[in-house]
């Protein structure tokens, strides 16, 4: 998928990058959080020691910042950006994970934002279409 940024998108990339010193491959906003896609190996630098950088960033910003690490697969990325996944798989153009039914409100996020947000980003960067949470089923 091709992507095209806006300007104001490239500012803050470029901002958020000479702050924290990570390497950002993305950027996705939404109305109150800014979600930045940094380089392997690269989350602990964009957070900084107890999250300094963090918190400057968003202090800068005047938003909230969440930050994923990129990775070599679709499976990979969506270990670090939802732990709680039991297992995932990428199936032709779309990623089941198996999660526990508790563990649901927290991966969808409110009124669904983060897994829009993570459909977004697998999109761009996986060509993947579709997240599918599947939960098991109580007897």
């Amino acid at each position: 998928m091709k992507v095209i940024l806006d300007e104001q998108t490239i500012q803050s990339i470029s901002f958020f990058q000479k702050l924290t010193g990570a390497y950002v491959i993305d950027s996705m906003t939404d109305e109150d959080t800014l979600y930045f896609v940094v380089d392997k190996g690269q989350y602990g630098m964009a957070v900084g020691k107890s999250g300094e950088k963090i918190k400057k960033a968003e202090a800068l910003f005047k938003k909230r910042i969440r930050i994923f690490e990129y990775a070599d697969t679709v499976e990979d990325f969506l270990k670090n950006a939802i732990p709680e996944a039991k297992k995932i798989a990428a199936k032709d153009d779309a990623v089941e994970i198996n999660i526990n039914g508790h563990d649901r409100p927290k991966v969808i996020g409110r009124n669904g934002g983060k897994i829009k947000i993570l459909n977004n980003l697998i999109e761009r960067l996986y060509s993947k279409k579709n997240i599918k949470l599947l939960t098991p089923m109580r007897l």
